[in-house]
């Protein structure tokens, strides 16, 4: 996608509300909150930077549609447009693929394999578990182009193909129009979502949106020193637990000497520890003591 065709992409996103948009607008998503697509649509922020992984999944696509045709008997098409919904002008869709000669469309994700590993979100192939942001992108496909099956093919590590089968959800569907419907009023009005402070994104997005320093003094609201409190005491637990953790990896280390495992009693798993030999590249040679524990279920966990 080019400079232009870029620009173009993000005026017809900042129109409504698209797909992948979907599980933010409705507060759902683990990677942006309702406050930051909110100040998105209005343009207060600035366009988000083509990353690596972003160009990785837009040369891929084709890819991973070219396979899910052979794999799966599809004979798919692009639609270069976006699509907006018959009733609701605000929702909209890009979508990836459409089966030719049926009402069924197709999104395609190239996802690592190490976070299908580590997440209970992704289940076998055929199913319709899959991560919660996907799954309500999809049913709001559904809804736009009036659907009432969507497939998500999933290329995992770059090696492995999963479909999984998304049918219509009518109830599901009721809510995401009205929550849609509600977070896009709040952008015509201007009217901003409360922050959710509790979010991974939410620091980051305060720092976009106040870069800089105006000089001046301020006197904080009287909730201000409640907060101060909780930080106060947080960081002082949270120095209390470290500490509490650097003393039981000691007590381990003790009883470990020089052994490369320790066995738990009654096999409840095991402490390992090794020699790290790094070579110094643009940083000087080191060398430490790998410590680290496995449970009898083979999930090892960094100490």
């Amino acid at each position: 996608m080019n400079k232009t065709d870029r620009t173009v992409w993000h005026s017809e996103r900042q129109r409504g509300i698209g797909g992948s948009e979907c599980a933010a607008a409705l507060g759902l998503d683990p990677y942006i909150t309702q406050r930051e697509l909110w100040e998105r649509k209005l343009g207060r922020l600035p366009e988000v930077e083509d990353t690596e992984r972003m160009a990785a999944g837009r040369h891929i696509e084709p890819a991973i549609a070219a396979w899910a045709a052979e794999k799966y008997g599809f004979h798919l098409r692009m639609r270069h447009q976006s699509l907006v919904h018959r009733s609701f002008k605000f929702m909209r869709a890009n979508v990836d693929r459409l089966v030719v000669g049926e009402r069924r469309g197709v999104e395609l994700k190239n996802v690592d394999r190490l976070i299908v590993q580590r997440s209970k979100e992704w289940g076998d192939e055929g199913s319709s578990d899959v991560p919660e942001r996907h799954y309500l992108q999809c049913q709001h496909y559904m809804e736009v182009l009036s659907f009432d099956e969507w497939d998500l093919i999933a290329c995992i590590g770059g090696n492995e193909l999963r479909r999984y089968h998304i049918e219509r959800d009518e109830p599901l569907i009721e809510e995401i129009v009205e929550r849609e419907r509600s977070f896009w009023e709040m952008v015509i009005r201007e009217e901003p979502p409360p922050f959710d402070y509790d979010h991974q994104s939410t620091i980051p997005l305060l720092r976009k949106l106040f870069p800089g320093t105006s000089g001046e003094t301020v006197a904080l609201p009287p909730d201000a020193l409640h907060w101060h409190g909780v930080l106060s005491e947080a960081s002082r637990k949270v120095k209390q637990y470290e500490a509490v953790v650097d003393g039981c990896k000691a007590h381990l280390l003790e009883l470990l000497g020089e052994a490369a495992i320790g066995t738990l009693p009654g096999n409840r798993g095991e402490y390992r520890r090794k020699v790290v030999q790094r070579r110094g590249y643009t940083v000087e040679p080191t060398s430490y003591i790998d410590f680290r524990f496995k449970s009898i279920k083979g999930d090892a966990n960094d100490e």
